[in-house]
């Protein structure tokens, strides 16, 4: 899934290389997936799209904006998949979801994995949309230890859901996703299930730096290293927990990683170093 650094890397990459472009076709491809959501049906995306300019790309959390003429956005909303540019005289996928095409026969595609939301909306429209710039993302002005501190008192649920059901939570903070849940606990030494009021000051502390510190090196590496950019990259972010390092050593304590199930989603973790409660 598309997370803040790869929401980031991507939104600038549309914002540098889509910018002043003119659409001339929207459609979807061969392939079709039932969780694959548009807010318009798509011939309704295409005849609204064709003549219009693109005017740049921003991104919220994990949510990816390409805005058209001075009116309207696309919003990329929480999604998995690969979303590609292909210069003119590219060949384009085998096999893809959607496709923008442009007037200098340049495209995107969409190649969807799990599941994803592609908005067509007034820019009015997002400002008040209530899935759309709900919660703060990491490293943004707002998001300081006072009001990180803020959001754990105010979790409805912090005394019946973990660390992880707070973080992965987008309407607290938005941008953490179970990808990089996964390195930010194991370097604050907090199991995944562990209930917020337990946590310590000190705890807290080392909670908010490992955010504030995973989420700089995966921004400036461009992301993950098992997701790619719009021109097909992989991110240079190698993750410390995840199922490639699923019973190799604890890079801390050399104890075996393992693999638990917690909130309908995997964890990867050190039994040693982020202890169960």
């Amino acid at each position: 899934m598309i997370e803040m650094p790869e929401a980031m890397t991507i939104a600038r990459q549309m914002d540098e290389t889509l910018t002043g472009k003119t659409f001339r076709h929207f459609g979807r491809g061969e392939l079709v997936h039932k969780f694959l959501w548009l807010s318009k049906p798509a011939e309704e995306y295409d005849a609204f799209l064709a003549g219009k300019q693109m005017t740049g790309g921003k991104s919220y959390g994990r949510s990816i904006y390409l805005y058209v003429g001075e009116t309207h956005v696309l919003w990329f909303g929480e999604l998995g998949g690969r979303i590609l540019y292909h210069p003119q005289g590219m060949p384009l996928p085998a096999k893809y979801h959607l496709r923008w095409a442009y007037s200098d026969d340049s495209s995107m595609t969409f190649n969807m994995q799990m599941w994803g939301f592609v908005g067509l909306l007034e820019k009015s429209a997002l400002a008040s949309h209530p899935y759309a710039e709900v919660g703060i993302p990491p490293l943004s002005d707002r998001f300081t230890f006072d009001c990180f501190n803020q959001l754990l008192e105010e979790y409805p649920e912090k005394t019946k859901k973990g660390v992880k059901g707070f973080l992965v939570t987008s309407k607290h903070i938005n941008g953490i996703g179970n990808g990089y849940l996964q390195d930010i606990l194991f370097k604050a030494k907090i199991h995944p299930s562990r209930k917020i009021p337990t946590l310590t000051p000190a705890e807290r502390a080392n909670l908010y730096a490992a955010i504030q510190d995973t989420m700089a090196e995966a921004i400036k590496l461009g992301g993950r290293e098992d997701e790619h950019d719009l021109f097909d990259h992989p991110g240079g972010y190698s993750r410390l927990m995840g199922n490639q390092t699923v019973g190799k050593p604890c890079p801390n304590c050399g104890t075996t990683i393992e693999k638990i199930s917690y909130l309908g989603g995997a964890c990867y973790l050190c039994p040693n170093c982020q202890v169960r409660p």
